[in-house]
């Protein structure tokens, strides 16, 4: 991953904005509130369109959304709030049956919480910390697209795409080994 692919020239949007970009992947679009829905409906009419990222970084992982060249979201991923990733093969129905690869990630904050609590007949403020999980489910598309969601004709950068989405799962594959070695217990002789 240490090599620059020409097809990341495509996005400076994204590599301008994120520092050591080695991968960009597209995936499916999240839920959109009526604000966004509308503003994406204007922005149409400019011929920008809405499009979301997973991208590496230098040993990070970032979930992007952009329209036509401007980031209008972008959050990063603390790999040690990763509690679990989980890399499956989803299917899409429609006219073909077609299998795309799925990142599953649960990540895993600590929050603290006031709870009242009666000890000796008295009620005592006590601060406790609260675990809070959230999930994100990202479908890989078969090949990334460029700015504005137009496919580029280069043989050669929908190669690079191909490795590039490659190289989204197996850094994904190496995070959840060092999770799951990170949550094994040496056992006692």
């Amino acid at each position: 991953m240490t090599n620059q692919m020409s097809i990341l020239s495509s996005f400076p949007h994204i590599t301008k904005e994120i520092e050591g970009v080695s991968a960009i992947v597209s995936v499916q679009y999240p839920e959109l509130s009526a604000l966004q829905s509308i503003s994406d409906s204007f922005s149409k009419v400019f011929g920008h369109k809405r499009a979301v990222y997973l991208v590496i970084s230098s040993n990070n992982l970032w979930h992007i959304q952009t329209v036509g060249e401007k980031i209008v979201d972008k959050f990063l991923f603390n790999i040690n709030e990763i509690e679990n990733i989980d890399v499956v093969s989803t299917t899409l129905s429609g006219l073909h049956e077609l299998k795309l690869p799925q990142i599953s990630i649960t990540t895993r904050k600590i929050t603290t919480e006031t709870i009242k609590e009666k000890i000796d007949k008295k009620m005592v403020k006590k601060i406790v910390e609260v675990p809070v999980f959230q999930e994100y489910n990202f479908t890989l598309f078969p090949i990334t697209f460029l700015a504005n969601l137009k496919y580029h004709q280069s043989h050669q950068e929908v190669l690079q795409s191909v490795e590039m989405k490659q190289n989204v799962i197996n850094f994904t594959k190496k995070l959840q080994l060092k999770i799951a070695d990170g949550k094994m217990v040496p056992s006692i002789k």
